[in-house]
């Protein structure tokens, strides 16, 4: 029988039914694009429907509930009652917050597997899945991102994993192979110059995924929104114009939020179980 769970964006149930129970599902996008705030709608869809979620991410857990409490989206009170659990990467290894950074130890699927086994843990997000699929040695991947996968069905889990756009040839091939073993995958698209987002379904297993896809928003209170169709006849309203600097000011380059952040080094974080990790590397 095929259980569907709605993945909490209206548009995609709307098309699709939702996803696959207890199934993975790939997310792929640029810095931007709102992965991290679509693995929180996932969670919140899962509070509606009271079931316990789970996040790791290489944000920092305070930031997170506040990236959420700006789409309206209410995991705080969650939090606090043990509905939802918030971890930074930082927790499985010291001091690292940045993707390409993070060293994962040997155990730390099993210190994840028994976090999720002790709270009841039924919708998990994964932001990055790159720790867990880049390998010292590829010659076994396809093999270890099988297991990988497998290992989340097994603990009847639904699953989903966030990566960041491929731009390396190596990198397209393991997006590729993790593909293989999820029923579903989504890349999301984003011209910063145009102001364009883009939903693409790639793959739906026993569907065809429409090829124009959905141009999306992300508005304050709502989160991730399609975009109002054009009437015909009518033209999109031009952006206004970034005011000029100030008389006898120069002009300053603004410096986002988040490479303030990820510049930075992790604060102080509690300990987490070390076994002799072997290092990781970032994304090829």
């Amino acid at each position: 029988m095929i259980n569907k769970t709605p993945l909490g964006i209206a548009f995609f149930d709307a098309e699709y039914g939702g996803v696959f129970r207890d199934r993975g599902l790939l997310v792929t996008g640029r810095s931007e694009t709102g992965k991290t705030k679509l693995g929180l709608h996932f969670m919140a869809q899962g509070l509606r429907l009271q079931e316990r979620g789970l996040m790791l991410s290489t944000e920092r857990a305070v930031d997170l509930a506040i990236m959420a409490d700006s789409l309206d989206i209410p995991v705080s009170g969650a939090v606090e009652t043990g509905a939802f659990t918030l971890l930074e990467y930082n927790e499985f290894v010291p001091g690292r917050d940045r993707e390409a950074s993070i060293m994962l130890p040997p155990d730390g699927f099993v210190q994840l597997k028994q976090i999720i086994e002790t709270n009841a843990i039924r919708r998990v997000v994964i932001d990055t899945v790159l720790p867990w699929i880049t390998l010292p040695d590829p010659t076994h991947l396809a093999e270890h991102l099988f297991s990988l996968v497998r290992a989340f069905e097994r603990l009847g889990v639904t699953t989903l994993f966030t990566l960041s756009q491929p731009v390396s040839a190596a990198a397209i091939r393991l997006r590729k192979m993790l593909e293989d073993v999820v029923p579903i995958s989504i890349t999301l698209l984003y011209e910063p110059e145009a102001g364009v987002r883009q939903w693409l379904v790639n793959k739906y297993l026993g569907l065809n995924p429409k090829a124009a896809g959905v141009r999306y928003d992300i508005l304050p209170k709502k989160g991730i929104v399609p975009q109002p169709p054009v009437m015909v006849g009518e033209r999109p309203a031009a952006p206004a114009p970034a005011p000029g600097p100030a008389p006898g000011r120069d002009k300053v380059r603004p410096t986002s939020f988040a490479s303030l952040v990820l510049n930075q080094s992790a604060g102080a974080s509690r300990s987490a179980p070390q076994g002799g990790a072997g290092q990781t590397r970032g994304e090829p």
